[in-house]
């Protein structure tokens, strides 16, 4: 196998070099990947662990370097282009500040690997389209993550929905608590709450639905002084009006004191669809006192850990199977779309209004 070296690096960056996939990602953002490890591989494929055999590991941390402009993490002494992919390794799983991921998206690319990036693809959607056509050139894969689908609780609500068991869907009430809060730091850097937290939200329930947002109308708030002062919001709501006629309402907030708090309401003339949150454990204690549960378990990564493991197996099949990913160009540059018009909302307190296939903002309403 070729020998794959980090020469440098934005931040500090770990390499996780598999049989089949190299994992690159950051400190900051170890939670999505913590479950790949060369002790926990099983939790990836367990079906076939195979896959996964562990050749080699590389973490480099570098003081000098932006994201701007990100050095060369796929080279070796004998390697050229599609070297990766003929001796062994087949896959790139990208998990580092959405900044980055055009550079490492490219560099994949180029090097005939499979590539797998946390969402967005990029911050633009004009970005996200020339990603995915260099992808196209190369003849590669570019597979977006968006969890939900892969989360059994949340594909069971999308199958009822659109097997009619709720007949026909009028309105959704979808609320994300965010846990832990992200620190003070990663806020006055530029965390935008629309970009961060509605994403997932609004491809499940664009998917689900199987519609597409006519328009966006947002507002947010800031719920400290510290925050005010660098106006980064951290609670806001989004009303999102479907071609079809349903009325989606996301609430987001930045921390939810007792746990992540993951709910969504999908309501329909002849019944409703409800998607509820998971604690540590089952056990319940009822005493004078009452009736008490566990704490909701504390972060995505544990709600999630399933649907990232089944994305992992999804992957595999993409690469092995060539099974199609189904999150396709259209829905990653719809989903930003969503999130960008959501922020000119804001900022404009007006109604933005998207149309066609890559949801472009055409017009905005001033509010009367």
């Amino acid at each position: 196998m070729s020998k794959s070296v980090l020469l440098n690096s934005p931040d500090s960056h770990f390499i996780l070099v598999l049989s089949k996939f190299l994992f690159l990602k950051t400190e900051a953002y170890q939670s999505f990947t913590q479950f790949v490890d060369r002790f926990g591989l099983k939790q990836v494929h367990p079906e076939s662990v195979t896959n996964f055999e562990f050749s080699d590991e590389i973490s480099v941390r570098s003081e000098n370097t932006n994201e701007s402009s990100p050095p060369s993490v796929l080279s070796s002494e004998d390697s050229s282009d599609s070297t990766h992919g003929q001796q062994g390794l087949h896959g790139l799983v990208i998990s580092v500040p959405s900044p980055s991921h055009g550079y490492y998206i490219k560099q994949a690319a180029k090097y005939g690997l499979s590539i797998f990036v946390e969402k967005p693809v990029a911050m633009h959607p004009v970005q996200i389209k020339e990603l995915y056509q260099v992808c196209s050139s190369y003849n590669v894969p570019l597979c977006c993550g968006f969890q939900r689908r892969f989360d059994n609780s949340y594909l069971a609500a999308m199958e009822a929905l659109q097997a009619g068991e709720i007949g026909k869907p009028l309105s959704a009430q979808i609320f994300f608590g965010d846990s832990p809060c992200p620190p003070l730091q990663f806020l006055l850097a530029g965390g935008n709450i629309f970009n961060d937290l509605c994403i997932h939200d609004a491809d499940f329930i664009r998917w689900a639905l199987q519609d597409e947002v006519e328009s966006v109308f947002a507002t947010a708030t800031c719920s400290s002084s510290v925050l005010a002062q660098y106006e980064i919001q951290d609670n806001a709501t989004m009303v999102l009006t479907f071609s079809k006629g349903t009325l989606v309402t996301i609430n987001l907030s930045r921390w939810s004191c007792y746990g992540y708090d993951q709910r969504c309401d999908i309501f329909g003339d002849s019944g409703m669809l409800a998607v509820g949150n998971e604690s540590e454990n089952s056990t319940v204690l009822y005493n004078q006192k009452g009736e008490h549960h566990s704490r909701l378990k504390n972060s995505y990564a544990q709600r999630f850990k399933n649907a990232f493991a089944n994305e992992m197996d999804a992957f595999c099949d993409t690469i092995m199977k060539d099974t199609p990913w189904s999150v396709t160009e259209d829905d990653a540059i719809a989903v930003q779309s969503i999130a960008e018009a959501a922020k000119l909302s804001f900022e404009t307190k007006s109604i933005v209004r998207l149309t066609g296939v890559a949801r472009s903002v055409v017009e905005t309403k001033k509010e009367k």
